[in-house]
């Protein structure tokens, strides 16, 4: 009987904590997005969130923290965001891998971007976090290139995981360059499918490879 009665009140206080959470979450993300990552400061986050600076270490813990929890949200986003079903086309396929990328960059542009900076700043990203974003866009970038291997589209004179470094470090290079302010998102697109498309083009087979070469005159010309 008192486990009935006492259940409701805990169930109240723990949905409370998690809105209390996301609100200052949300808070977070607009600083970071309006001030820059080093603007960034749990003072001021506690005072527009309305609570006390005890009361974010004690939900999130330090500055760090924070941002990892910012980082857990992305990371999750981009999964949802690249798990779609798989293309026939190779070249669609990789179309389709960046178009998603952007897609999610562009609704909340200057958030992703000071995300990023400050991500990289803290040793957060990328290659230790074993679901961070790189390994999972690594691993999308594996299946792309196995799939076009098994379907004859790629000649297999190139291990596909090598490969696949190339194709996704096209990428990677292009958004670390969107990231620092040199390119747009325009760009961004432009300057990683060249990338990835010259790769595939180094196991190309001969209908891809002509089929690669037209694209690229698309994309440069």
């Amino acid at each position: 009987m008192e486990n009935s009665q006492t259940a409701p009140g805990h169930a109240t206080r723990q949905a409370n904590k998690a809105l209390r959470r996301e609100r200052i979450l949300a808070n977070a993300r607009e600083l970071i997005a309006g001030k820059g990552f080093d603007a960034f400061t749990i003072n001021e986050l506690a005072s527009i969130s309305g609570v006390s600076i005890p009361t974010v270490h004690n939900l999130f813990g330090k500055k760090n923290d924070i941002v990892l929890e910012l980082f857990r949200e992305l990371v999750n986003r981009i999964d949802e965001a690249l798990a779609q079903p798989d293309l026939v086309d190779p070249i669609e396929s990789l179309e389709a891998f960046i178009d998603k990328l952007l897609a999610l960059y562009r609704e909340d542009e200057t958030f992703y971007r000071a995300a990023f900076l400050g991500g990289e700043r803290l040793g957060l990203f990328e290659h230790e976090m074993t679901d961070g974003i790189f390994n999972k866009s690594l691993r999308v970038a594996e299946r792309l290139c196995e799939r076009a291997r098994d379907r004859g589209h790629l000649l297999g004179s190139i291990d596909s995981h090598w490969l696949a470094q190339q194709v996704f470090g096209a990428q990677r290079l292009a958004r670390q360059d969107w990231v620092n302010g040199y390119i747009n998102l325009v760009q961004y697109r432009r300057q990683a499918l060249v990338g990835m498309l010259l790769a595939f083009a180094a196991d190309a087979s001969p209908q891809l490879h002509g089929q690669i070469c037209a694209r690229l005159q698309h994309l440069t010309g």
